[in-house]
């Protein structure tokens, strides 16, 4: 995702359906699932959460699920969020003067004739070569030997002009590692597509380069440290952007976009005016998988029946992956209509929600169910859920536990959207985004947030969205 001042949290979901799975007769069905670190990170990663809407192949026909991976932010953080709001031109192009200023340890001032000052030039004229069309230009740093690298570059090159990438300003952090006639540099690339003026992307690869006399070139540029490889960095990819949306995928699927595009389009133009803690941002970023990509990209080894995630790729940036084989133009506009509320409600977020899970889950299926126009579809769900006797009466639920049934966390989904519907029908929908702003952007305990919000005890608003839930039960 890019946007001047549209940053994003961190928990996301995809709601999606199948074309080859009958129509669902009830509401997304949700299951939740822990995941640990990916290995290299350097922790296990819990703070961030982000959630990926699945649907489960042993489930009846039509069941959606949620599945969830977690992240420590400050290992996200550290790896994608490297750079300041200096250090590029007034076109969002790579400042050749001032390198990359607020960078720890970054070679902006080294010396032109020193191995890291060649290194820096040579990235630099790179940069150039890309903002500006130049793919020779963009392959010259490339060593005659690399020739690999040389088509893996050309295709880099390809799938970012398809972006519209109008940021990319690399700098080396430290200095370079020199031995045996080559030379390893950690390279940091701040990136945007479409704006020259965004809330950027970073990432961070290794480089390795031959030293010969007072040349360098590149024999190795790997893919993104942390939450890599990025779709641009392994596949060719194909791109549509709209007023609000870019979407992009490989080839193969390419022909879906132009149907997909406008669905995407009218669920942003829902969930903007729902941007109450900041403007929306310029555009939302969502990629299309294959089978390959998509148990490849970001790292992120997922489950053939998850459908889509939403993956913080910073403190404030965010980008959607869908399953190719879970989703067609049918169910776009639906999902992200849930998709991209959290995006927009959770936007400058910098915390976990696992406590505020119905909240987070409730307000998206609100915005979701108010865009659709019709009666909310999960109300047999809830029936059911609450006449198992699993359902205790209470309305601040957390996620479900893994171990959970489709049809309880089914009921659960449902048993949010009701409470928050309830609380708009009693106090307002502008009562109703206050106090999700206490409660779950601020983290205010509810006893606190529903006096503030609403003027009434906690108890009070509890026990009025648990009535509301049991005449639909």
């Amino acid at each position: 995702m890019v946007g001047d001042g549209g940053p994003h949290a961190d928990v996301r979901d995809v709601t999606v359906g199948h074309a080859a799975i009958p129509h669902q007769r009830g509401p997304a069905r949700h299951r939740f699932k822990e995941s640990p670190g990916r290995p290299g990170s350097g922790t296990v990663l819990r703070a961030v959460l982000f959630t990926a809407l699945a649907v489960v192949l042993l489930a009846p026909a039509g069941a959606i699920a949620f599945a969830a991976a977690r992240y420590e932010r400050s290992a996200i953080v550290s790896g994608q969020d490297l750079f300041g709001a200096a250090g590029h031109d007034g076109a969002g192009r790579p400042d050749a003067r001032s390198g990359r200023p607020g960078a720890p340890g970054a070679t902006q001032n080294a010396a032109p004739g020193t191995v890291d000052g060649r290194i820096r030039q040579a990235l630099q004229d790179q940069a150039a070569a890309l903002l500006g069309g130049d793919e020779d230009g963009f392959l010259r740093a490339v060593d005659p030997s690399a020739t690999g690298l040389r088509e893996n570059l050309a295709r880099r090159f390809g799938s970012l002009r398809q972006l519209q990438v109008k940021v990319w300003q690399p700098a080396v952090q430290g200095r370079a590692a020199q031995a045996g006639g080559t030379a390893t540099a950690t390279v940091l690339v701040k990136y945007c597509f479409v704006v020259d003026t965004c809330e950027p992307l970073t990432l961070e690869a290794t480089t390795k380069w031959s030293v010969a006399g007072k040349s360098v070139t590149l024999l190795e540029f790997g893919t993104a440290k942390y939450l890599g490889p990025r779709p641009f960095e392994v596949s060719e990819l194909r791109t549509v952007v709209g007023d609000r949306v870019v979407m992009s995928t490989t080839a193969k699927y390419a022909s879906r976009l132009p149907s997909m595009l406008p669905a995407a389009e009218r669920a942003a133009a829902l969930t903007d005016t729902f941007a109450r803690w900041g403007g929306p941002p310029a555009r939302y970023v969502v990629y299309l998988a294959g089978p390959d990509e998509w148990s490849s990209w970001y790292g992120l080894r997922q489950e053939a029946w998850v459908a889509g995630f939403a993956l913080p790729l910073t403190a404030s940036v965010t980008e959607i992956v869908l399953n190719a084989a879970r989703v067609d133009t049918k169910q776009t506009l639906d999902v992200l209509r849930h998709e991209f509320t959290h995006v927009v409600t959770l936007a400058g977020v910098e915390k976990a929600y696992e406590h505020t899970w119905w909240l987070v889950e409730g307000i998206a299926e609100y915005v979701r169910v108010k865009g659709s126009g019709k009666p909310f579809d999960g109300v047999g769900d809830v029936r059911t859920y609450v006449r198992s006797g699993h359902w205790k009466g209470e309305i601040a639920l957390d996620d479900p536990p893994a171990d959970s049934s489709t049809a309880d966390v089914s009921g659960r989904y449902g048993v949010a959207y009701l409470s928050l519907q309830r609380i708009a029908d009693r106090y307002g929908e502008d009562k109703l985004l206050e106090f999700f702003d206490y409660a779950a952007r601020q983290g205010l305990a509810l006893s606190d947030a529903a006096p503030k919000a609403f003027g009434v005890t906690w108890d009070d608003v509890e026990a009025d969205c648990a009535r509301a839930v049991r005449g639909h039960g």
